[in-house]
């Protein structure tokens, strides 16, 4: 089965209009919470002082042979 974006676009937007709005009842429900929604307090982290480490140079390619010539390709 091959589904394409335009596909999922508009399944997903036919979703959307069948589902049932709704129409602030979360916002209601959230008002008849005895607790109140606050942000978190963060701590902040005290950031070490050691440098990074030093990366590896990357290796160079080994020219022994040229390129295309290890493949091998039989029908």
């Amino acid at each position: 089965m091959q589904i394409s974006a335009a596909n999922l676009l508009i399944a997903s937007q036919q979703g959307a209009r069948a589902a049932p709005r709704a129409d602030g009842a979360f916002a209601t429900a959230l008002a008849k919470e005895k607790t109140d929604f606050e942000p978190s307090a963060f701590k902040p982290v005290e950031t070490s002082a050691q440098p990074a480490p030093q990366a590896k140079p990357p290796t160079p390619p080994m020219a022994s042979a040229p390129m295309g010539s290890q493949i091998d390709i039989r029908v």
